[in-house]
Order: structure tokens, then C-alpha cells, then sequence
């Protein structure tokens, strides 16, 4: 196979994987986008009307370009084994990176699109689409590319905290001198910019760094196979651990130490560990704490609906557990209440996290009901819609 048709092979590969993917998932992406859509809707409206009229909105409309920037990924479609077998032929594959780097550029086009689109109602002083705007966004968008292709280069978790910071300030500043009109700052700011950054990462003499080439890669399929993991399984998903100090430390003062604690305790660790079920409920609680704090009236509705997603998406965290834990003497009904019990804990304090973030200004009568409501919801989900979903076999 020649050099120059990797790209295009692993490119085809690619999608002719998704797409499979996809046209299995498609009426169920469909109608989640009807319905998540349609709330986001209704609430970015209502949160259009509730922004004060002196509150400068480009302040927040700059802070969401921004992270939309920061959270870009250069796609490389590399392997593991390309350290063996493509790492000897380096030098040849200047074109390969080339077309990574355009296609990278080409999908940060589209998400920058797609968000100015979205952001747009809240920059009032200049006009979003214009000459002027494409011109600045194209100059920010291949320093965000190049910027973004030289992380590979820097070594240690300081420098690489420093390069975030200083490129989101550089970014955040740039954005919002230009949506409040300053062009001619927000121009020789950009030109400054891309000055000195090519400048520090000229990196000519420099190989590639397979190793976080293929890491960055690996978590580029990982986040797309996690969302299509939300409507089918995916036989090659890869999940990542972390450990969480704190909330390990917590866990082994609040749980007590017996023997039908094993599982509780086996769970717990497991959950505040296992990324993909950690970071669905922090993202889930989040969503609904700031839909509490802008909505204090009527974030409450959306309270039952995130509680019911929050538990359902914890379900397959049962199946998770090693299974050599299961010569514990621990009968399999302790097994499947210490699942509850995680279940039930875990909802109740997302319960608090929503109410405590309303500051609701409704009668105490009104609160009380609303939060026994909930409640009552949390105690339906977990001993009689989530216990017949939990493992059952007999003791």
C-alpha cells in the first residue's frame, strides 16, 4: 500500500463505521434531538428574556466560543501499530498529517458554526456574520489547529496547565474585543498571537509523538463510541478509570466496616472510578443545577425526568463489578441492595444538589411537596422499575 493512501483508507474506514453505527441508531438520535432540542429551546429562550438588559451578554457569548475552541481534537486516525510499522517511515508522511490537520480544521469550521448560530441573540453590538467576523474566526481557527498539534510537544502537567491558560485568556480576549466592536485591538492581538506561538513551537527538528498521538485518538473514538454506547451496545468500547482520592478517602469513613457492607463499599468505589458513569451523572446534576438557578420557579418540572435518566443511565453499572467478587460469601440479595442503596443515595443527593440551587422563591408548602414528589419518584425508580432490572439469580 503507498503512503499517500492511508489517509484516505483509514478516512473511508472511519465512516463506513459510523455510518453502520448510525443507521442503527438513527430514529432514536432523531427523536432525542426532537426532544432534548425542543427543552433546550424553551429554556435558552427563557434565559433570554430573564438576562438583564445592562448585564454585557458578549462576556457570556465570548465565554462560549471559547470553550468551543478548547475543545477542539486533531483527528489522526492513527493506531497502535503504527509505532512499528509507520514511526520508520516518519519523514514520508508530511502529507498524511497535512490532511489530518485540514480535516481537523474543516470540523472545527462546522462546531464554530453551529455555536456562533446558537450564541448569536446575545452579541448585540456588532453583527455575527460578516467579513470582518469570518476573516478574524479564520485567523483564530488555524491558531487554534496549530495550537492544539503542539500540545504533543509539551512534557509536563505545569507547562501544559500554563499553555491552557494563557491560550484561553489569549482566545476569551480576542473574542470579546471583536463582539464589542474593538476590531483593530482584536486584529493586532490575533497577528501578535500567532506571532509568538509559532514562534515558542517552532518545532521543525522535532519527531511526532506517537504515544499521545494515539492516546489523543483513542479519546477522540472513545467519546463517539460513548454516545453511540447510549442507544446500543458497542462491543469494542473502551473505558477509562480514574482514582478519585477524595471521594475514596470519604467512602472509607462513611461506609461501615461488616460484612453487608461489601458490596455497598465494592460499588462505591466502583462508581466514583468508572469515567463514563462519573462524569454522565456530574454532567446530569450540572445540567440540572443550572436549570434550578436560572429557572428558581420552575426548574422543578425538569427535576423528575433527570432524576428517572440519572438512575436509568446508572443501571448497567451492576454488570460492571469484577466478577471474582462474586465468591464473597455475600448472599446475591445483599448484592442487589447495596445496588439500591448506591442508587438511592446517589439520587438523593443530586435532589439536594437541584433544590439547594433554586433558592426557590415558592410558598415552604410548595417546596415541601416538590421535594417529597421527588422523592416519592427516587423510592418508585430504585425498588420497583430498577429491581427488576437488577441482577436476580437465585441464592
Amino acid at each position: 500500500m503507498e503512503i499517500n493512501s492511508i489517509w484516505d483508507k483509514r478516512l473511508r474506514e472511519f465512516y463506513v463505521e459510523i455510518v453502520k453505527y448510525f443507521s442503527l441508531i438513527a430514529m432514536g438520535v432523531f427523536y432525542s434531538f426532537i426532544i432534548f432540542g425542543s427543552v433546550f429551546l424553551y429554556y435558552y429562550v427563557k434565559f433570554l428574556q430573564w438576562l438583564p438588559p445592562f448585564l454585557p451578554t458578549e462576556v457570556i457569548a465570548s465565554l462560549v466560543i471559547t470553550f468551543t475552541f478548547l475543545m477542539t481534537d486533531v483527528r489522526t486516525f492513527v493506531k497502535k501499530a503504527d509505532v512499528i510499522f509507520l514511526m520508520p517511515a516518519e519523514t514520508a508522511l508530511s502529507s498524511y498529517f497535512k490532511k489530518s490537520l485540514f480535516y481537523s480544521t474543516f470540523i472545527d469550521v462546522i462546531k464554530l458554526l453551529i455555536t456562533l448560530l446558537i450564541i448569536s441573540p446575545l452579541v448585540k453590538q456588532t453583527e455575527i456574520i460578516s467579513i470582518t467576523v469570518l476573516i478574524t474566526f479564520s485567523g483564530l481557527i488555524l491558531l487554534n489547529i496549530r495550537l492544539t498539534w503542539v500540545e504533543q510537544w509539551i512534557t509536563t502537567k505545569l507547562q501544559k496547565l500554563l499553555h491552557k491558560v494563557i491560550r484561553f485568556l489569549s482566545f476569551y480576549t480576542i473574542i470579546y474585543l471583536m463582539f464589542t466592536g474593538l476590531w483593530v485591538i482584536a486584529g493586532t492581538l490575533l497577528i501578535i498571537n500567532s506571532f509568538i506561538w509559532f514562534y515558542v513551537f517552532n518545532k521543525k527538528g522535532t519527531g511526532l509523538n506517537w504515544d499521545y498521538l494515539i492516546s489523543q485518538e483513542e479519546k477522540s473514538l472513545l467519546k463517539i463510541y460513548r454516545f453511540i454506547n447510549l442507544y446500543i451496545d458497542v462491543p469494542h468500547l473502551q473505558h477509562s478509570f480514574k482514582r478519585r482520592r477524595f471521594l475514596g478517602w470519604l467512602i472509607k469513613n462513611v461506609i461501615t466496616y461488616k460484612q453487608s457492607s461489601s458490596y455497598t463499599y465494592l460499588f462505591s468505589h466502583l462508581f466514583i472510578r468508572y469515567n463514563e458513569f462519573y462524569y454522565l451523572y456530574a454532567r446530569l446534576t450540572l445540567i440540572g443545577i443550572s436549570i434550578h438557578f436560572f429557572f428558581p420557579a420552575n426548574g422543578w418540572i425538569i427535576a423528575f425526568p433527570l432524576l428517572f435518566l440519572s438512575g436509568y443511565q446508572l443501571l448497567p453499572l451492576q454488570c460492571s463489578i469484577n466478577n471474582s467478587s462474586r465468591i464473597y460469601p455475600v448472599s446475591i440479595k445483599a448484592l442487589k441492595q447495596s445496588f439500591q442503596k448506591l442508587l438511592m443515595n446517589l439520587l438523593i443527593v443530586q435532589l439536594l444538589f437541584f433544590n439547594l440551587a433554586s433558592f426557590s422563591p415558592n410558598p415552604l408548602i410548595k417546596v415541601v411537596v416538590i421535594i417529597f414528589s421527588e422523592l416519592l419518584v427516587i423510592y418508585w425508580f430504585v425498588y420497583f422499575f430498577a429491581s427488576k432490572r437488577i441482577m436476580r439469580q437465585p441464592e
